[in-house]
């Protein structure tokens, strides 16, 4: 019992650990210990993307949650330069989702995109 807690911390603390590392690469510098305090940590998912704070009530919508999530984690991964395909790691295979985030957040090629300008003449989706 005493080793699942143990385990369940540290994995907590790796993740946060992601986060907070992706928080500085887009420069929320002055927020980015918000990834160590759990409901802070999905305000500050939703910052990276440029989106209100408040939107995180909408987890205590039923249905729109699982909406709005989805819509989110897509704008997150093309925040930081990645196809909004891998979602579909996030439903059917939420371990490997969970590992690619560990891997980019510690990763030092991995880049926030949203600060660039779009380049002219790729307006398309």
């Amino acid at each position: 019992m005493w080793f699942l807690f143990l385990l369940a911390i540290a994995m907590y603390v790796l993740f946060a650990g992601a986060y907070f590392s992706l928080a500085k690469k887009a420069g929320l510098d002055h927020i980015a210990w918000f990834a160590f305090v759990p409901i802070l940590m999905n305000i500050l998912q939703l910052r990276l993307i440029k989106e209100s704070g408040w939107w995180v009530l909408m987890y205590f919508v039923p249905v729109a949650n699982i909406v709005f999530t989805i819509i989110w984690q897509v704008k997150l991964l093309n925040a930081f330069g990645k196809s909004g395909t891998y979602v579909l790691f996030n439903i059917f295979l939420p371990p490997v989702y969970g590992i690619l985030w560990l891997v980019w957040g510690y990763s030092s090629s991995t880049t926030y995109q949203l600060n660039n300008p779009i380049p002219p003449n790729t307006f398309a989706a």
